[in-house]
C-alpha cells in the first residue's frame, strides 16, 4: 500500500510540477512587451510632442497605441520594429538579407504590392512614410507632420534626437536604432 501511495505521490508531484512549469511559461509570455514601453512613449512624447499627436491621430488606429502592430499592420515601435530589410511575408523566417532573394522578391511581387527599400536612416523612414503610411492617406500628412512623426518614432526606439528634431538637413546622419 505504501508503494501505491508513493506512486500516487510521485504522480501528484509530477502533475504539480507540470502545472508550475506551464504557469512560469505563461507568465513569461504574458510579461513580453510588444511595442514601446510607457517610459519609451513618454520619452518620445517629450522629444516630439507634434509627432506624438500625429502618431495618436494617424498611426495608433492600425499600429496600436504602443506601435505594437494590430491585425495585419506591422509593429513600428519596440523590439523588432523597423527592421533594416523588409520582413519576409511568406515563410515567417524573419527579414530578408540576401541581395539575390531581395531582387527575386522585388521582381516577383504583384504590381501595387507593398515594398520598401532598406531602413537605414531617418531619410529612408521619412520617404517610406510619405509614400506608404496609412495607405492612400500617406500624402495627407504635411512634410512637417511627417518629420515630427519620424522624430517621435526614432525617439521611441531610443535615438538621441538633435535639438529641433530630425529634418532634411540631418536625416541621412540619423541612423535607426536596432532593438
Amino acid at each position: 500500500m505504501s508503494a501505491c501511495f508513493f506512486h500516487r505521490g510521485m504522480s501528484l508531484s509530477w502533475v504539480g510540477g507540470a502545472f508550475a512549469a506551464c504557469g512560469l511559461i505563461g507568465f513569461g509570455c504574458a510579461a513580453t512587451q510588444l511595442g514601446a514601453t510607457p517610459a519609451e512613449i513618454a520619452q518620445a512624447r517629450s522629444q516630439s510632442e507634434q509627432g506624438a499627436r500625429v502618431f495618436a491621430s494617424q498611426c495608433a488606429k492600425c499600429h496600436g497605441e504602443r506601435g505594437e502592430g494590430v491585425g495585419s499592420a506591422p509593429a513600428i515601435l519596440g523590439p523588432g520594429a523597423l527592421p533594416e530589410y523588409p520582413r519576409d511575408s511568406g515563410s515567417g523566417s524573419g527579414p530578408l538579407t540576401d541581395p539575390q532573394l531581395l531582387q527575386i522578391e522585388a521582381q516577383a511581387r504583384p504590381a501595387g504590392a507593398a515594398w520598401r527599400d532598406p531602413f537605414r536612416n531617418a531619410q529612408d523612414l521619412y520617404d517610406f512614410t510619405r509614400t506608404h503610411a496609412a495607405g492612400k492617406r500617406a500624402g495627407d500628412l504635411s512634410p512637417a507632420d511627417t518629420w515630427a512623426l519620424v522624430s517621435f518614432i526614432l525617439a521611441a526606439q531610443g535615438a538621441s534626437l538633435p535639438s529641433g528634431g530630425v529634418g532634411p538637413a540631418n536625416a541621412t546622419s540619423m541612423k535607426i536604432p536596432r532593438r
